[in-house]
């Protein structure tokens, strides 16, 4: 069972990851044009970011599906709720956001409830 929720925090934070590297490509992109033009310059000046960015959701998508042939789907999926927590912290060390109290109120009831959920 302990193997299973370990690949589940993998997912989790594979999938904040990949989040974090999509925020990063939009902050980066300027202002967004409805043009082939504009994609390709994008692209070609940050298309490293896109390539982690894809890395890491194509990790992801693998541990989820091995995830989900391997645990009960009412156990596997409020699970992925983990991926919250890995987000508010990226937040807030890469793109350095102020998180409020309430946040890390969130943070621990989703602990709590991602602990709960592991019990059989």
């Amino acid at each position: 069972m302990w193997k299973y929720i370990i690949l589940v925090i993998l997912q989790a934070s594979s999938l904040a990851g990949g989040q974090a590297m999509f925020k990063l490509f939009l902050n980066r992109m300027g202002k967004f044009q409805w043009s082939w033009t504009y994609a390709k310059q994008v692209t070609l000046n940050h298309g490293w970011i896109l390539l982690i960015m894809m890395g890491f959701f194509s990790v992801s998508f693998l541990l989820w599906a091995y995830v989900l042939k391997k645990m009960e789907f009412s156990q596997a999926y409020p699970l992925s709720s983990l991926s919250f927590i890995f987000g508010m912290f990226l937040a807030f060390f890469m793109f350095q956001e102020s998180i409020p109290f309430t946040r890390w109120i969130g943070v621990i009831l989703i602990v709590v409830g991602c602990v709960l959920i592991s019990m059989k």
